[in-house]
C-alpha cells in the first residue's frame, strides 16, 4: 500500500497504490486492486523522489496526475534471452473520478482501461515501450460555463457538437524511451503521445532529453523537455485552436546525497510557453530548493 497527501489537494489522503500480489511462478506474478498506472518511465516509483535527480520530473512530459492510478489487475512475466533481461506487463481496470482540465473540476469515466509495457534491459542500456487505450466519458455541458463546457458549446453552434462530447470514445497513449547509465554518467530519452477519437482533448506529443553526471555524492544534471498540440483540421481544429498549447523547459539542477536515504535538491527551470490556450505566452525562471527522504 502506498499513501499520499498533497498540499494541493488541501492535504487529503488518498491510496496510489493498494493491491495484493500472488507470484503464480517463479517469472510471473499477478496483481489486483489499486495500481499505478504505468504510463511513463518513472510511473512506478513517481511519488518517491529520492529515486530520481529532479525535485518533480517534468511536467510537460510527466503530465495525467490525475489519472497516475486505476482499479484493476495485472500480470507480469519475467524472461531472459542471451543477455538480454526483459519483463512484459498486461494490465486492464477502469477509472471514475474528478479530473481537473483547464482549472475546472469534470467527472470522468475510463472505461476498458487495458495496456501492455515492455521493459528491456541489458548491461548498461535499457530500453521501454508502451501502449494504452482506454473508452472516454465526460460530464461536459455546452451550456455551461467551464472552459470545456464552453468550448463544447461553440461546436455545437458550429454544427460539430458531437465530436467534441466524449461518450465512450476512444483514447490512446503511446510512450518510449531508452536509457543509458554506467554509474557515473546517466542519460534517458523519452517520448510520449496522446491521441483522442473525441475532439474536446487535443491530440499531443511530448518529449524529454536528459543528462547526468555524478561525481561522488553530487550529481550534475540537464534536461530539455517540449510538447505541441496536434489539432485536427477543419472546423472541428478551428475550434480546437483556442485550446492549443505549445512550450518547452530547460532544467538545470544539482543533487547532493547526504547519505543512503537523503538527497538535497536544487533545480533552475527556465519555461517558454510558446502558446497557451490559442495566444501567445509568456516565459519565466522557476528556482526550486527540495529534499527526498526514504525510510
Amino acid at each position: 500500500m502506498q499513501l499520499i497527501s498533497r498540499g494541493s489537494e488541501s492535504y487529503e489522503t488518498e491510496a496510489s497504490w493498494a493491491y495484493i500480489t500472488y507470484a503464480a511462478t517463479d517469472s510471473t506474478d499477478i496483481r489486483m486492486g489499486r495500481l499505478r498506472t504505468p504510463f511513463f518511465y518513472y510511473s512506478d516509483f513517481l511519488e518517491v523522489g529520492y529515486a530520481y535527480n529532479w525535485i518533480r520530473p517534468p511536467s510537460i512530459v510527466y503530465r495525467l496526475n490525475d489519472l497516475s492510478s486505476l482499479s484493476g489487475a495485472d500480470v507480469t512475466q519475467h524472461f531472459s534471452f542471451g543477455s538480454v533481461d526483459s519483463t512484459v506487463q498486461f494490465y486492464a481496470g477502469r477509472f471514475t473520478d474528478e479530473v481537473n482540465l483547464s482549472g475546472s473540476d469534470y467527472n470522468v469515466e475510463l472505461r476498458r482501461v487495458m495496456g501492455i509495457v515492455l521493459n528491456m534491459s541489458m548491461g548498461d542500456f535499457g530500453t521501454r515501450v508502451s501502449y494504452h487505450q482506454t473508452d472516454l466519458s465526460m460530464d461536459l455541458d455546452p451550456a455551461g460555463t467551464r472552459p470545456l463546457d464552453q468550448l463544447a458549446g461553440a461546436a455545437t453552434l458550429a454544427g460539430v457538437g458531437d465530436d467534441f462530447i466524449p461518450d465512450e470514445d476512444k483514447s490512446a497513449f503511446y510512450q518510449a524511451s531508452v536509457n543509458y547509465d554506467n554509474g557515473s554518467t546517466s542519460v534517458i530519452a523519452e517520448w510520449t503521445a496522446l491521441k483522442h477519437d473525441s475532439a474536446i482533448l487535443n491530440d499531443d506529443t511530448a518529449y524529454m532529453i536528459s543528462a547526468a553526471q555524478r561525481m561522488g555524492s553530487v550529481t550534475a544534471h540537464l534536461t530539455y523537455a517540449a510538447t505541441s498540440d496536434d489539432i485536427k483540421s477543419g472546423v472541428v481544429g478551428a475550434i480546437q485552436e483556442n485550446a492549443e498549447q505549445k512550450e518547452s523547459a530547460i532544467i538545470l539542477g544539482a543533487r547532493f546525497d547526504y547519505d543512503t536515504a537523503t538527497a538535497f535538491k536544487v533545480d533552475i527551470q527556465y519555461n517558454d510557453e510558446e502558446t497557451v490556450n490559442g495566444a501567445d505566452g509568456d516565459s519565466g525562471i522557476l528556482y526550486a530548493v527540495g529534499m527526498s527522504l526514504v525510510f
